[in-house]
C-alpha cells in the first residue's frame, strides 16, 4: 500500500504527541509511520524535517477548527475560539502546546524554530482578524497561549478564566494602572 506525505506525517504527529520528542528515535517514528525507512527519509530527509512535518499537520487541523463555524461577532468569536482550544486540549493535546514542546526539546533548531514562529504568527493573525486590532490581538493571543499552557493543570477551571478575561478585553474593561 502507498503512502502519500500527508498520511505520513499524520502518523508522525500522534508518534510525538504520544511519546514526546526527545524519545522516539528514526527506526520507532518510521514503525510508527508504517513506511519502509527509504520511504520515510524519500519524504523527510532528517528528523528535524519529521518533526516540522508532523507540527504542520497539527498546526493545519487546529487553524481548520478555529475557522470552522467561526461567528463574525468578535465576542462570540472569541468565545467560539476559547472553546475550540478546549475542546482541542480535552481530546488533542491535555498536556500542552505540542509546538511548545518541539521548541523545548530542540531549542538550537532553527528549522523548528522558524515553523514554531510561522504557526503562532498564524493564530495571532487569525485573532487580529477577528477584533481588528494588533494589540487586542496581541493581548488575545497572550490569553490563548496561557490557556494552552495552565490547561494541564488547571484544564476547565483555566477556561472559565480565559472567557472572563476575553471579554474584559474585548469590551476594554482592563484597567490599566
Amino acid at each position: 500500500m502507498r503512502v502519500d506525505r500527508d498520511t505520513i506525517a499524520a502518523r508522525l504527529e500522534a508518534a510525538f504527541s504520544k511519546r514526546g520528542f526527545s524519545e522516539p528515535g528514526v527506526a520507532e517514528l518510521r514503525r510508527a509511520a508504517d513506511v519502509s525507512l527509504r520511504t520515510l527519509y524519500k519524504y523527510f530527509p532528517s528528523r528535524e524535517d519529521m518533526i516540522v512535518a508532523a507540527l504542520d499537520h497539527r498546526h493545519a487541523r487546529y487553524i481548520a477548527l478555529l475557522k470552522q463555524d467561526c461567528p463574525k461577532d468578535p465576542q462570540a468569536a472569541l468565545r467560539h475560539v476559547l472553546d475550540c482550544l478546549a475542546q482541542w486540549m480535552r481530546t488533542t493535546a491535555p498536556r500542552g502546546c505540542m509546538h511548545v514542546a518541539a521548541l523545548s526539546a530542540h531549542p538550537d533548531s532553527v528549522a523548528i524554530k522558524q515553523a514554531v514562529a510561522a504557526y503562532k504568527e498564524q493564530v495571532l493573525a487569525f485573532f487580529e482578524g477577528i477584533v481588528g486590532s494588533k494589540e487586542k490581538a496581541g493581548e488575545l493571543f497572550l490569553l490563548h497561549e496561557a490557556l494552552s499552557s495552565t490547561w494541564p493543570l488547571y484544564g476547565e477551571e483555566a477556561l472559565a478564566w480565559g472567557h472572563s478575561l476575553a471579554d474584559k478585553i474585548i469590551n476594554g474593561d482592563i484597567v490599566d494602572d
